[in-house]
């Protein structure tokens, strides 16, 4: 099982740390093309609008030569709702880095 725990903290601070979110992926299929049961959660955060997230499903016909870690952007993919059109949102999309950057 691959477990991804999303934390913030402040100034940089570990001391200060507390836990926003999590990823949890099981594999429920054996071969190079798997499927996975996969959790995703994620605490609300009013203030700036973002909404919390209580995911399950089935994520299928994942490449496992892939490696481990292209499991958290299909997961990702399936359980974060992108901005409604309108909503005063970027038009990049969720997590876009600006190119000045």
């Amino acid at each position: 099982m691959l477990v991804v725990n999303i934390e913030v903290w402040p100034w940089g601070r570990e001391e200060r740390k507390y836990k926003i979110g999590e990823i949890r992926a099981g594999n429920i299929a054996g071969g190079r093309i798997s499927t996975y049961k996969v959790r995703v959660q994620q605490d609300g955060y009013e203030a700036e609008g973002a909404p919390a997230i209580d995911e399950e499903f089935l994520l299928r016909d994942h490449d496992r030569s892939a490696g481990a870690l292209a499991l958290i952007p299909d997961a990702l993919l399936i359980a974060v709702p992108l901005p409604e059109e309108g909503d005063g949102a970027s038009d990049a999309g969720p997590g876009s880095i600006s190119p000045d950057v």
